[in-house]
């Protein structure tokens, strides 16, 4: 039996494939809570904006696993970043955000990681392994 320790999961990603396949490889390790998808930072960033003037988010002491594609129209992942940042404290840490991108480009790795609310980074393509050797490297998931 699975266990995991992140309650929901935002894929913010702007391929419909990409959103397609992380989603069915979540799935294929038996998550079975929210997936909320968003096709790009900015539409993730009114949801979480929404949800912190409707007083929806509580700390349960499960967080959220936020996958963040870097490349992405309307708001890309470092202007999401960027408004992220100026959340107050008690939502940032409700969040584990990971990076999860094509780019091979190391300066895209050092910028991710220059932002103190980005835990991991994750080259596409997808797989179920990199998902579990993720949750699993950051205690997020035992099988």
């Amino acid at each position: 039996m699975s266990s995991f320790k992140i309650k929901e999961v935002y894929l913010v990603d702007d391929d419909a494939i990409v959103r397609m396949v992380a989603s069915k490889i979540l799935r294929n390790i038996d998550f079975d809570r929210t997936i909320s998808i968003f096709e790009n930072g900015q539409k993730a960033m009114d949801e979480i904006c929404k949800k912190v003037s409707n007083n929806e988010f509580e700390d349960t002491g499960e967080q959220i696993l936020l996958l963040l594609d870097i490349n992405m129209p309307v708001m890309d992942a470092w202007e999401f970043l960027d408004e992220f940042t100026k959340l107050d404290p008690k939502i940032k840490k409700l969040f584990l955000i990971s990076i999860i991108t094509s780019s091979i480009d190391s300066n895209d790795r050092i910028k991710a990681f220059s932002y103190p609310e980005v835990l991991d980074y994750i080259t596409k393509p997808l797989s179920g392994k990199h998902i579990t050797d993720f949750l699993k490297k950051h205690k997020l998931y035992e099988d």
